[in-house]
Protein backbone atom coordinates (compact mmCIF):
# COMPACT_ATOMS: atom_id res chain seq x y z
CA UNK A 1 0.00 0.00 0.00
CA UNK A 2 1.33 3.65 -0.94
CA UNK A 3 1.81 5.82 1.64
CA UNK A 4 -0.10 8.88 0.93
CA UNK A 5 1.66 11.25 3.21
CA UNK A 6 4.91 10.60 1.07
CA UNK A 7 3.62 12.81 -1.61
CA UNK A 8 3.11 15.86 0.76
CA UNK A 9 6.75 16.07 1.10
CA UNK A 10 9.02 17.09 4.58
CA UNK A 11 6.74 17.53 6.78
CA UNK A 12 3.64 18.11 4.57
CA UNK A 13 4.94 20.84 2.59
CA UNK A 14 4.71 19.51 -0.43
CA UNK A 15 8.61 20.77 -0.46
CA UNK A 16 10.73 17.54 -1.25
CA UNK A 17 14.24 16.34 0.13
CA UNK A 18 15.74 17.50 -3.37
CA UNK A 19 14.25 20.92 -2.95
CA UNK A 20 15.63 21.11 0.60
CA UNK A 21 18.98 20.93 -0.53
CA UNK A 22 18.82 23.40 -3.33
CA UNK A 23 17.16 25.90 -1.12
CA UNK A 24 19.67 25.27 1.53
CA UNK A 25 22.31 25.82 -1.68
CA UNK A 26 20.87 28.91 -2.40
CA UNK A 27 21.46 29.83 1.64
CA UNK A 28 17.71 29.71 2.01
CA UNK A 29 16.53 33.00 0.22
CA UNK A 30 14.47 34.40 -1.11
CA UNK A 31 12.89 32.61 2.61
CA UNK A 32 10.29 30.53 1.72
CA UNK A 33 7.61 30.45 4.96
CA UNK A 34 6.36 27.08 4.26
CA UNK A 35 9.58 25.74 4.45
CA UNK A 36 10.81 28.33 7.39
CA UNK A 37 7.93 27.58 9.55
CA UNK A 38 7.91 23.60 9.60
CA UNK A 39 9.78 22.18 12.41
CA UNK A 40 10.42 18.89 10.49
CA UNK A 41 11.72 21.05 7.53
CA UNK A 42 13.85 22.97 9.90
CA UNK A 43 15.06 19.69 11.51
CA UNK A 44 15.65 18.34 7.61
CA UNK A 45 18.13 21.43 7.00
CA UNK A 46 19.55 21.26 10.51
CA UNK A 47 21.22 17.50 9.40
CA UNK A 48 21.45 18.56 5.74
CA UNK A 49 24.03 21.02 7.45
CA UNK A 50 26.13 18.79 9.60
CA UNK A 51 26.78 16.32 7.05
CA UNK A 52 26.45 17.73 4.05
CA UNK A 53 30.69 18.28 3.70
CA UNK A 54 31.26 15.17 5.58
CA UNK A 55 29.02 13.43 3.39
CA UNK A 56 30.27 15.35 -0.17
CA UNK A 57 33.46 14.37 0.66
CA UNK A 58 32.44 10.25 1.15
CA UNK A 59 30.33 10.55 -2.04
CA UNK A 60 33.26 11.48 -4.07
CA UNK A 61 35.44 9.25 -3.02
CA UNK A 62 33.52 6.42 -3.53
CA UNK A 63 32.91 7.64 -6.81
CA UNK A 64 36.37 8.54 -7.58
CA UNK A 65 37.16 4.39 -6.03
CA UNK A 66 33.76 2.54 -7.78
CA UNK A 67 32.71 4.70 -10.82
CA UNK A 68 30.07 2.65 -11.52
CA UNK A 69 28.35 3.55 -7.61
CA UNK A 70 25.84 7.11 -8.28
CA UNK A 71 24.70 9.01 -4.83
CA UNK A 72 22.59 6.26 -3.05
CA UNK A 73 24.41 6.15 -0.11
CA UNK A 74 23.92 9.99 0.45
CA UNK A 75 20.26 9.13 -0.91
CA UNK A 76 19.58 6.73 1.70
CA UNK A 77 20.64 8.98 4.23
CA UNK A 78 18.78 11.85 3.45
CA UNK A 79 15.26 9.54 3.07
CA UNK A 80 16.32 8.43 6.54
CA UNK A 81 16.57 11.57 7.77
CA UNK A 82 13.29 12.66 6.36
CA UNK A 83 11.47 9.47 7.39
CA UNK A 84 12.79 10.31 11.01
CA UNK A 85 12.24 14.18 11.17
CA UNK A 86 8.46 13.33 11.18
CA UNK A 87 6.52 14.37 14.48
CA UNK A 88 6.15 10.84 15.37
CA UNK A 89 4.32 10.05 19.20
CA UNK A 90 4.51 12.98 21.75
CA UNK A 91 6.54 11.83 24.96
CA UNK A 92 5.15 13.79 28.12
CA UNK A 93 7.42 16.25 30.54
CA UNK A 94 6.60 16.54 33.67
CA UNK A 95 5.01 20.20 34.54
CA UNK A 96 4.76 22.27 37.91
CA UNK A 97 1.50 23.08 36.90
CA UNK A 98 -1.05 20.33 36.91
CA UNK A 99 -3.30 21.61 34.72
CA UNK A 100 -0.45 21.96 32.00
CA UNK A 101 0.54 19.46 29.77
CA UNK A 102 4.09 19.67 28.20
CA UNK A 103 5.55 17.12 25.46
CA UNK A 104 8.31 16.98 23.11
CA UNK A 105 8.03 14.93 19.98
CA UNK A 106 9.58 11.95 18.99
CA UNK A 107 10.62 13.67 15.92
CA UNK A 108 12.61 16.55 18.13
CA UNK A 109 14.02 13.21 20.34
CA UNK A 110 15.25 11.37 17.41
CA UNK A 111 17.18 14.85 15.81
CA UNK A 112 18.18 15.01 19.15
CA UNK A 113 20.10 11.78 18.79
CA UNK A 114 20.87 12.21 15.34
CA UNK A 115 23.25 15.92 16.39
CA UNK A 116 24.99 13.90 19.35
CA UNK A 117 25.77 11.52 16.96
CA UNK A 118 27.01 13.21 13.76
CA UNK A 119 29.00 15.59 16.85
CA UNK A 120 31.38 12.78 17.22
CA UNK A 121 34.09 13.18 14.68
CA UNK A 122 34.24 11.52 11.63
CA UNK A 123 30.45 10.21 12.47
CA UNK A 124 27.44 10.37 9.92
CA UNK A 125 23.83 9.18 11.91
CA UNK A 126 22.38 6.93 9.11
CA UNK A 127 19.48 6.09 11.35
CA UNK A 128 17.88 6.17 14.98
CA UNK A 129 14.95 4.79 16.79
CA UNK A 130 13.17 4.71 20.08
CA UNK A 131 11.98 1.30 20.81
CA UNK A 132 9.03 1.16 23.89
CA UNK A 133 6.36 3.04 24.89
CA UNK A 134 7.76 6.92 25.00
CA UNK A 135 4.05 8.18 25.29
CA UNK A 136 4.35 6.67 29.27
CA UNK A 137 6.65 8.43 32.13
CA UNK A 138 9.17 5.49 33.47
CA UNK A 139 8.69 2.99 30.92
CA UNK A 140 12.26 1.47 29.77
CA UNK A 141 12.99 2.95 26.06
CA UNK A 142 15.75 1.27 23.93
CA UNK A 143 17.80 3.61 21.76
CA UNK A 144 18.93 2.18 17.98
CA UNK A 145 21.39 4.60 16.42
CA UNK A 146 23.34 3.41 13.28
CA UNK A 147 26.42 5.11 11.61
CA UNK A 148 28.76 5.57 9.00
CA UNK A 149 32.48 6.25 10.40
CA UNK A 150 35.74 7.71 8.95
CA UNK A 151 38.32 4.99 10.46
CA UNK A 152 40.54 7.40 11.88
CA UNK A 153 40.00 6.08 15.92
CA UNK A 154 39.52 2.22 16.44
CA UNK A 155 35.49 1.21 15.41
CA UNK A 156 34.37 0.23 18.97
CA UNK A 157 35.69 3.61 20.59
CA UNK A 158 34.45 5.50 17.97
CA UNK A 159 30.42 3.67 18.84
CA UNK A 160 31.41 4.09 22.80
CA UNK A 161 32.17 7.71 22.17
CA UNK A 162 28.21 8.10 20.09
CA UNK A 163 27.10 5.61 22.86
CA UNK A 164 28.02 8.09 25.54
CA UNK A 165 27.21 11.36 23.78
CA UNK A 166 23.78 10.57 22.68
CA UNK A 167 23.18 9.19 26.58
CA UNK A 168 24.49 12.66 27.98
CA UNK A 169 22.11 14.49 25.91
CA UNK A 170 18.97 12.49 26.30
CA UNK A 171 19.95 12.62 30.12
CA UNK A 172 20.37 16.49 30.04
CA UNK A 173 17.54 17.28 27.75
CA UNK A 174 14.84 14.75 28.35
CA UNK A 175 13.11 12.61 31.31
CA UNK A 176 12.99 9.17 29.42
CA UNK A 177 14.22 6.36 31.21
CA UNK A 178 16.99 4.94 29.32
CA UNK A 179 17.55 0.99 29.55
CA UNK A 180 20.17 0.38 26.37
CA UNK A 181 21.41 2.61 23.93
CA UNK A 182 22.93 0.69 20.71
CA UNK A 183 25.06 1.92 18.33
CA UNK A 184 25.54 -0.18 14.72
CA UNK A 185 28.33 0.89 12.28
CA UNK A 186 26.66 -0.42 9.40
CA UNK A 187 30.00 1.74 6.76
CA UNK A 188 33.14 2.14 7.57
CA UNK A 189 34.78 4.64 4.92
CA UNK A 190 39.04 5.00 4.66
CA UNK A 191 40.07 8.45 6.22
CA UNK A 192 40.54 10.95 3.13
CA UNK A 193 43.96 11.91 2.24
CA UNK A 194 45.14 15.76 2.87
CA UNK A 195 47.02 17.48 0.86
CA UNK A 196 50.35 16.08 1.69
CA UNK A 197 48.83 12.45 0.73
CA UNK A 198 48.84 11.78 4.48
CA UNK A 199 45.01 10.66 5.84
CA UNK A 200 43.14 13.18 7.16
Amino acid sequence: MTDERADLGVGDTGYTIEDLSAYLDRGRTPAIAAIDNSPECQAMLDSMERVGGFARDLVEQDVREHPALDEGWLGGLLASISREVRAGRDIPLASPNPDTTLTVTEGAVRELVRAAGDSVEGVVVGSCSLDGDVTVPGEGIRVHVTISVVLNSPVPDVAEAVRQRVYSQLLAHTELTIDSIDVTVTDVHLALPTDDGSPS
